[in-house]
């Protein structure tokens, strides 16, 4: 039985009953075999990882079972084909739990499980899941050379090498030609290999002092911490999609196409990406939102899909209705499995003082931690005008 990091690597066991194996034991072996902390197995859960879904395992589970199962799962919580689902092999992987606090996390001085962590961020990064402002994408990527480039040389990095490690440091959109009739047109601006050439000389410059041999973990800290700034840092990732909004007439000539998002849930907030253009258009704390999740009845073509409904306050601008929410629907075969996740978020945090939950299905009035809202979402602008939302009061009277 194989156990992979995100770092590339793999840590082999020869069990006897591996069939019978549980995540926690696993977790547990894994830590040791790689020098660990006691506190890496708070840290980092078991997963079940293949290009169509992850499936963070409870500490109870056999991964050998749920593995023998996976074609079914994939079935009910994925729109691929059964030739897409025999060819997507899952793996086992040690990430971070999603459950673990961002808090505690930023406490951990450890290099190894600091590494681990890095790894796993800049894979969410340059795949795409973590939608950044464009500088934070050059700063990541200026301390990710200088982990594995080393100090910025002129004579030894060339910028023929940036541009040729593009696809290790930046998320496609970064550095993609757009199309124009056919024909690839020329972005805007600098190109982005020597934008990234000049963040590995700033950040060589800036840690010139730095011994890269012994510290590090200085380095891996300051690339979480650029992430931690993000709401949606932490979270398990889900595929789904929202009416794109558009005028009545266009309506009435052709159906705009739905947009696809990528869902993002921690223990904090459900953060929504758009796909396409990577770009972060709504996010939303628990404290300040309701959900309800929504199956489909028997459906013999399986084109109508499950649906997770989340409301939430809005500001407007008409000063005599401060009462109003917005109601937006996700449609996606993950959204039992979101609403699960949702429900253990908000139960594991109740415990906590001074933080008052909704409960699914109700909107409170009183239920929002402004301060921890403000300071966890400081990077947010939501962009409601990409939703096709629902207008109700909080008394549940429909406004539009």
């Amino acid at each position: 039985m194989v156990v992979y990091l995100r770092d590339r690597t793999g840590v082999m066991f020869s069990l006897e009953d591996g069939h019978l194996a549980r995540a926690d034991e696993l977790i547990e072996m894994v830590c040791e075999e790689q020098g660990l902390p006691q506190e890496a197995q708070r840290v980092f859960a078991l997963w079940l990882v293949s290009t169509l879904m992850d499936l963070r395992l409870k500490r109870h589970h056999q991964p050998h079972q749920i593995a023998q199962k996976w074609d079914e799962l994939c079935v009910l919580y994925t729109d691929a084909k059964m030739d897409e689902i025999q060819e997507a092999e899952p793996v086992l992987m040690m990430q971070r739990d999603v459950f673990y606090p961002k808090d505690e996390e930023m406490q951990i001085q450890h290099e190894e499980m600091l590494c681990l962590l890095y790894h796993e961020a800049k894979y969410n990064v340059v795949e795409g899941r973590y939608a950044m402002f464009t500088e934070d994408y050059h700063q990541l990527a200026g301390l990710q050379a200088l982990i594995h480039l080393g100090r910025y040389n002129p004579k030894e990095h060339i910028l023929s090498q940036y541009r040729a490690n593009l696809i290790k440091f930046y998320p496609e959109h970064m550095y993609q030609q757009k199309t124009f009739l056919f024909f690839p047109k020329k972005p805007e601006g600098i190109d982005c290999e020597e934008l990234f050439q000049g963040a590995h000389q700033r950040r060589s410059q800036e840690y010139a002092n730095l011994d890269l041999t012994k510290d590090l973990a200085v380095l891996y800290r300051k690339y979480l911490e650029i992430c931690w700034t993000y709401p949606f840092y932490g979270s398990a990732f889900f595929t789904g999609q929202i009416e794109t909004p558009a005028s009545r007439w266009k309506k009435l000539v052709l159906s705009p196409p739905d947009t696809h998002v990528i869902v993002a849930i921690n223990m904090d907030c459900i953060s929504l990406i758009d796909k396409e253009k990577v770009e972060l258009i709504l996010s939303v704390p628990f404290t300040e939102m309701s959900w309800d999740f929504r199956d489909t009845e028997f459906d013999v073509d399986g084109e109508i899909m499950p649906s997770l409904f989340i409301q939430f306050a809005c500001d407007t601008e008409d000063s005599e209705r401060k009462d109003l929410t917005k109601l937006l629907a996700i449609y996606s075969r993950e959204a039992k499995l979101m609403d699960a996740l949702i429900n253990s978020c908000v139960k594991r945090k109740l415990a906590s003082p001074g933080i008052d939950y909704v409960d699914s299905g109700v909107f409170g009035t009183d239920s929002v931690d402004g301060a921890k809202a403000e300071s966890s979402l400081k990077k947010v602008t939501n962009k409601l005008d990409k939703f096709c939302l629902t207008t109700y009061t909080k008394k549940g009277d429909l406004v539009e």
